[in-house]
């Protein structure tokens, strides 16, 4: 029973089985019923026909009665044997439908002898009429007749009247039966339909509205609610899978909106949280801000992935710590985070950012590592209530932190219009550069470099981009622009296609040429490159191949490789801006650079600071001691010469010099400055 119960299908099926079984039941009984009742019917019509009979009999029996004592004392014998005559033949005609309705008459007492010959019981009643001998014996006989054909009347009478009572009460006994029955198991049927109502409203309806509520829920992404038991057995088998459903679809949301490394909400999760803070914050003013760790590719290449995510994770929590409970924080990229907090009455979105970069300065531990990093800061200040595009907010947002990572990192900067105006105007640049190429805008200029040692001809390739509406854009412009457009590449090989063709012109001059990263990371950029020197018939031995120091080669697998097939090829590589990070040591340690080119901001205070003198040897000391040659950029006054020459510096380039010039105008220049130097002499 409780296995039939548990089932939803045999549950209706069964309730539908007995209802139908109850009806044919009922249908039944009503057919059986109804022809008992029309057979009682057909047999109290009958006894009433035969009562009606009877009385009629009965009737016709009493008219003979009374028109024998008319004759009896009467003197009209004619109007008397008429009268006795109809009276003779109406009891014979009564008695014949008595016994064609099948009413039994010779069972009674005396029922062959009244009513024989009564044409002789009429003769006899004349014969007395007209005074005939023994009249008082003939009177005795024919009241004695009589008499027993009355009481065999009432006794029929009676009999008929009862057979119609008994007739009648067993039609009302059987409608009684009827209507007994039929109430019965009408009342059952109604029995099981309420049971079976009671059981859908009470106990099917509520689990399945439930499942339904679950399936919406499911359906609508509400993954927290469980899906519970379920007695039925249907239901229940729908359950088991629904709830393996919801669990496995609320890992995969929580993949989906967290971040698997670090368990942090991701950008997706972070746009609806902050979406709901911010509707629900009417009135309220709130920071939205944008966090990069700064060189975190460091971290990833010193101490490995693992080591990055769990530096990740423990900064997320620091974050977390300052912005409080209402705060909202996601890793939204590898080092970036994503923050958004309310700010109090009188609360300034800056001072907190200020408090998330000095908490990050404070070093973290990695297992057996300790380290110390810095992060630099985009924010947004907006209203809450109002409807707001998560993605600019966070666009705004990265605005600013590009910002704060050209101002040296290690700081937060707020979010001001002028930062949109600059951006648009580098997607300008980027989309305009494109057309650049096929509109002869780009051209080559050349900046001598000289020797301190010997009379040795040099130049350094430098690009130039004429804007059309812009005017002259520096290449601290346009190369960023080319790197984040993804034409780094092919401007790099117009650049040297170009500076090879020109320089083909010179066959007793060495050329700069600086590479971008992009370059180094290219397939086929060596290959690419001998290809040129070849073609314009260039030995790989006249060209420096300038690399930055923020390359990081000795954290860059390919370009080290690259920087490495290239030496062995012939080219000879330089380390451009030498001395301004952190990292010269380790790269000097790595590769064997052939030439240092120091940078400008070590050689423009010289004369003013004497730290900077001991800056500059030091930097000069390292590289000679490595055996490479030094270059002294940003050579603009005359001053610089003499400092920058006793520290040992190979070779010189600046203004004081001269500024890039074009290429018809390189040999003429050199032509001139080996006639005033031997005019010196």
């Amino acid at each position: 029973m409780g296995r039939f119960f548990a089932s939803l299908e045999t549950r209706l099926i069964g309730a539908l089985c007995l209802i139908a079984a109850l009806s044919v039941l009922l249908q039944v009984v009503t057919q059986r019923e109804a022809f008992a009742l029309r057979k009682e019917s057909e047999a109290l019509i009958q006894m009433s026909g035969l009562a009606e009979n009877a009385e009629q009999f009965s009737e016709a029996v009493g008219k003979l009665r009374m028109a024998t004592n008319r004759g009896l004392v009467a003197s009209n014998a004619s109007s008397t044997s008429d009268e006795l005559t109809d009276a003779a033949i109406a009891i014979g005609d009564q008695l014949a439908r008595l016994r064609s309705s099948g009413t039994s008459l010779y069972d009674l007492p005396e029922a062959s002898n009244p009513f024989a010959d009564l044409d002789r019981h009429v003769a006899a009643i004349l014969e007395v009429q007209s005074g005939a001998a023994g009249g008082q014996k003939l009177i005795a006989r024919i009241e004695k007749r009589n008499s027993a054909m009355a009481r065999f009347a009432d006794e029929l009478v009676d009999r008929a009247r009862a057979n119609r009572e008994a007739a009648q009460k067993r039609l009302i006994a059987s409608i009684e039966r009827w209507q007994l029955l039929v109430f019965g198991t009408g009342l059952v049927t109604i029995l099981v339909v309420l049971l079976v109502l009671f059981d859908i409203l009470r106990n099917i309806l509520p689990a399945i509205r439930r499942m339904h509520g679950h399936l919406q829920g499911l359906a609508e992404g509400d993954l927290d609610q469980e899906i519970g038991t379920f007695r039925l057995k249907e239901l229940k088998a729908l359950s088991g899978p629904l709830e393996t459903f919801r669990r496995n679809a609320k890992a995969v949301k929580n993949l989906a909106f967290s971040d698997a490394a670090t368990g942090l909400p991701n950008r997706r999760a972070f746009q609806e949280d902050v979406g709901r803070l911010l509707a629900a914050g009417a009135g309220r003013r709130f920071a939205c801000m944008v966090i990069d760790i700064d060189r975190f590719k460091h971290i990833n290449d010193d101490y490995g992935h693992a080591a990055g995510d769990e530096l990740v994770r423990l900064i997320g929590e620091r974050m977390k710590t300052i912005l409080g409970s209402e705060g909202i924080i996601a890793r939204v990229g590898g080092d970036e985070f994503a923050l958004s907090m309310p700010l109090a009455a009188r609360g300034d979105a800056v001072d907190v950012a200020n408090r998330l970069v000095d908490a990050a300065c404070a070093p973290f531990s990695l297992g057996a590592y300790s380290v110390v990093v810095t992060v630099s800061l985009g924010v947004v200040e907006l209203d809450g209530g109002e409807p707001v595009d998560i993605d600019e907010i966070l666009r705004n947002a990265d605005m600013a932190l590009y910002a704060s990572k050209k101002n040296g990192r290690n700081c937060a900067t707020p979010f001001s219009p002028s930062m949109a105006e600059e951006r648009a105007i580098d997607r300008a640049l980027e989309k305009d550069l494109e057309s650049a190429f096929d509109k002869d805008q780009l051209r080559m200029v050349y900046q001598p470099i000289h020797s301190v040692q010997d009379s040795t001809r040099e130049v350094e390739a430098l690009v130039r981009w004429k804007h059309p509406e812009l005017g002259e854009v520096p290449p601290s412009t346009f190369i960023p622009a080319a790197e984040r457009s993804g034409l780094m590449v092919r401007l790099g090989e117009w650049i040297i296609q170009r500076a090879l063709r020109d320089f083909a012109h010179w066959p007793d001059m060495d050329m700069s040429i600086n590479l971008s990263p992009l370059q180094l990371q290219h397939d086929g950029f060596s290959t690419f490159l001998l290809d040129c020197c070849r073609q314009y018939d260039i030995a790989p031995r006249r060209l420096f191949l300038e690399v930055t120091e923020s390359l990081s080669i000795e954290r860059n697998t390919r370009a080290l490789l690259t920087l490495n097939m290239l030496r062995n090829m012939g080219f000879r590589i330089a380390l451009d801006d030498f001395g301004t990070g952190y990292s010269s040591l380790s790269m000097v340690k790595s590769f064997k650079f052939d030439r240092m080119k120091l940078d400008r901001s070590l050689v423009m205070d010289l004369g003013q600071d004497p730290a900077s003198v001991a800056v500059l040897e030091a930097a000069v000391t390292m590289a000679r001691h490595v055996g490479a040659e030094v270059v002294a950029e940003g050579i603009s006054d005359a001053h610089l010469i003499g400092a920058t020459k006793s520290a040992g510096c190979t070779h010189l380039q600046g203004y004081f010099y001269s500024r890039p010039i074009e290429a018809d105008a390189v040999q003429d220049y050199f032509v001139d400055s080996e006639a005033r130097a031997s005019a010196m002499a």
